[in-house]
């Protein structure tokens, strides 16, 4: 089961917990109603995981409580061994954005990551481990799953972040850099760089 995240908190659904989870019964979809207004409500203060009925049936009852949004990203890495990450609203990231009509996750991911910082050849490796969150924006709840994937270029041109995205910075940073930047950024990333920086 994905674990979901949301600000700083994570949701989980299995019993393999480990210290500082909060492990929270559900008996039925009004538990968890009352579970997903309390956390939107911010009344959480460090993980939890859900338990109680059937995991699958528990992450259902949850996404129907959202809207669902599909989005895609990439890590890429160039041939100085770099891999680039954009600054948006003052906060590290990596390029990644919503799934248009008629793309596929494999075609988002490209053009997010060349619209975001002007790059122009990426080449897609492998897959990544996909991300969940749950976000407030415009008066209504999204629940989004971020489709990652490798990515390397021989491109060799001045980057530029999107302006427009409210992206500030697309700079190139050596592992050991990122990790630290990304010290301060959101959770989620670390299920996708773990993967590749373990």
């Amino acid at each position: 089961m994905p674990k979901i995240y949301f600000n700083k908190l994570s949701i989980q659904f299995t019993d393999n917990i480990s210290e500082n989870v909060t492990r929270i019964t559900v008996a039925n979809i009004s538990d968890m109603r009352k579970i997903v207004e309390r956390l939107h409500n911010d009344g959480f203060d460090c993980d939890i995981c859900l338990c109680g009925y059937n995991p699958n049936d528990m992450y259902t009852d949850l996404l129907n409580m959202h809207k669902y949004i599909e989005a895609a990203g990439g890590v890429v890495n160039n041939e100085k061994d770099e891999y680039l990450l954009i600054k948006r609203f003052g906060i590290w990231d990596l390029p990644k954005g919503k799934v248009e009509n008629g793309e596929n996750t494999k075609e988002a991911a490209i053009r997010e990551v060349c619209e975001e910082t002007g790059l122009i050849n990426v080449t897609i490796i492998n897959n990544l481990p996909s991300t969940y969150h749950i976000y407030y924006q415009n008066k209504r709840w999204f629940l989004k799953k971020t489709y990652w994937y490798f990515m390397e270029t021989q491109d060799d041109i001045s980057l530029v972040p999107q302006v427009k995205e409210a992206i500030t910075d697309a700079v190139w940073m050596k592992k050991n850099d990122v990790n630290i930047a990304l010290s301060n950024s959101y959770r989620s990333l670390f299920d996708v760089l773990g993967y590749l920086f373990e």
